[in-house]
């Protein structure tokens, strides 16, 4: 059997996935990848609070349920009173008996 060799694209990149500035920067000085770019942390404080950083806004939020938009996707938090604790421009605490996160791509 023939082995094919995969070349780089025009670029000079293979198809091997890109990392950011800020990842190469945490894996060089070994430092948590969280600490740079805009991918979400997302924080479960027991079952009744959630706190959810770098997001990029709400998409839905009705009565047991909130849909939170993100870099990597939603995030869907469901339970019984949900309610929106606290909101900033970098992060978004939801509150509530928390049943389920869900993690859509």
């Amino acid at each position: 059997m023939k082995r094919v060799k995969k070349e780089p694209d025009k670029r000079g990149k293979s198809d091997r996935s890109i990392l950011s500035i800020g990842e190469k920067l945490a894996k060089l000085f070994e430092l948590p990848p969280d600490l740079f770019g805009n991918r979400p942390k997302v924080t479960a404080v027991g079952r009744g609070e959630v706190l959810i950083e770098n997001f990029k806004g709400i998409m839905d939020f009705e009565e047991g349920m909130v849909r939170i938009n993100t870099n990597n996707g939603v995030i869907k938090i469901t339970g019984s009173g949900i309610t929106i604790r606290e909101i900033t421009s970098e992060a978004i605490i939801i509150g509530g008996k928390i049943s389920n996160i869900d993690y859509d791509a």
